[in-house]
């Protein structure tokens, strides 16, 4: 007798637990509202109820005395009213449809329950661990004594049965109080962390642009207020323009960088021969190659035409933004290899170059946010790039040593 009550008691306490580990699972994969959380808790549990129904030997006993209030006190303290409304009435439709039980005494019980949850719901989903168990408790003898009440109706007898049943569904019902508690903690815990991170990051943003366009912003207005001096020769006018406007330009990058980091893609993808796309980006940085004394070679692995899907401006904004820092890398001029080559079901382009090369540290803080090896950079420049090239359904990594260069390497995945 006492190991058929522990085997029905487990099963249908490891529906409950499976339900509250699916649930923590799946909840911030595809939900993110906490109404929307709780609604799914409570379809977890239906249809695990309907998997028990459907594979296990139900002791119609022991569903009514445990299995029924557990479930249901559980979703009162923890989930919320509606669905603890919704576990209320699938209960009961188990009771009266399925199980071919008596169901009046658990009708009875689960309203009553339902009603104080509702009333209480409130003070009920704001307690400690000792008062949610206290509180968890007091709702279970509530429910007990309820159907107890009718026991004349259903010519219900305390056996030893019963007594048993009782037992071990405090047990069970502590333990799922005890097991909620700490997963309800560790969500709470989990999103205050990430509200910290992000007041943390924008406060990072907010200081990191601030002092960024101050620097160029100061340079300018002392240089303006050079150009009210008596006496400058046309050289010294020129210079001082050309210095002011190189600080507004500065300027202007940074605001730039940032909106290209802030603002989302329209998602408008085409059909581009990366081929084509390269030839027309070597048009613009070119110039910039041969002030810096650096050859650009290009080689393509495959005679064919290499298509991907993505947006022609800000791949090409991409391109120039990694040549770019290639080029900065080699201040005493240099050779950039760019390869492509067909794998497959993917895309890959290569851009290789001889310059200074990073650190094992400089390389794994590469995409970061204001992270720049530059004296002038940003920080943003390469996050855009990053954002981008993942928009297109594509991958970037780097790898790198010391004084021998630097090598990006960018795979767009093809269906």
């Amino acid at each position: 007798m006492l190991q058929s009550i522990v085997s029905y008691e487990l099963h249908g306490l490891l529906y409950l637990m499976s339900a509250i580990l699916i649930h923590l699972v799946l909840a911030p994969i595809f939900i993110y509202k906490e109404p929307q959380r709780k609604f799914l808790f409570a379809v977890i549990l239906m249809a695990l109820i309907f998997l028990y129904w459907r594979y296990e030997d139900v002791d119609p006993l022991v569903y009514s005395l445990h299995f029924f209030p557990i479930c249901l006190i559980a979703a009162i303290l923890f989930v919320g009213f509606i669905p603890a409304w919704m576990t209320w009435l699938i209960f009961n439709l188990g009771c009266i449809m399925i199980l071919n039980y008596y169901w009046q005494p658990a009708l009875f019980g689960s309203t009553v329950l339902l009603a104080i949850g509702y009333f209480l719901r409130n003070k009920a989903y704001a307690q400690h661990l000792k008062s949610k168990l206290l509180y968890a408790t007091g709702l279970l003898i509530i429910y007990e004594l309820l159907y107890a009440s009718l026991s004349s109706y259903i010519r219900f007898q305390f056996t030893l049965y019963v007594v048993y049943t009782l037992i071990f569904t405090i047990i069970s019902l502590w333990v799922i109080t005890f097991l909620l508690f700490y997963v309800k903690k560790h969500e709470l815990h989990k999103q205050r962390l990430i509200t910290l991170e992000k007041d943390r990051m924008l406060g990072q943003l907010a200081a990191t642009i601030s002092h960024e366009i101050r620097n160029p912003l100061t340079s300018t207005r002392g240089f303006i207020q050079l150009l009210n001096q008596k006496g400058l020769t046309n050289y010294d006018q020129k210079r001082y323009i050309e210095l002011a406007l190189s600080g507004v330009d500065q300027a202007n990058t940074i605001i730039n960088d940032y909106l290209n980091y802030a603002k989302p893609s329209s998602g408008l993808h085409e059909q581009l021969d990366i081929k084509e796309e390269i030839e027309a980006m070597l048009r613009f940085i070119m110039p910039f190659a041969t002030d810096h004394q650096v050859v650009i070679d290009i080689l393509h692995e495959n005679e064919d035409p290499l298509f991907i899907l993505g947006e022609s401006k800000k791949l090409r904004q991409c391109l120039i933004n990694l040549i770019k820092n290639a080029i900065e890398s080699m201040p005493d001029g240099g050779i950039i290899t760019l390869t492509t080559c067909k794998l497959p079901n993917a895309v890959q382009v290569c851009i290789t170059d001889t310059g200074v090369g990073m650190s094992k540290t400089q390389l794994n803080s590469l995409g970061m946010p204001f992270y720049t090896t530059k004296e002038h950079g940003t920080g943003l420049g390469l996050v855009v790039v990053m954002s981008i090239i993942q928009m297109m359904n594509g991958t970037i990594s780097f790898s790198s040593h010391l004084n021998q260069g630097t090598q990006c390497s960018i795979l767009f995945k093809q269906h």
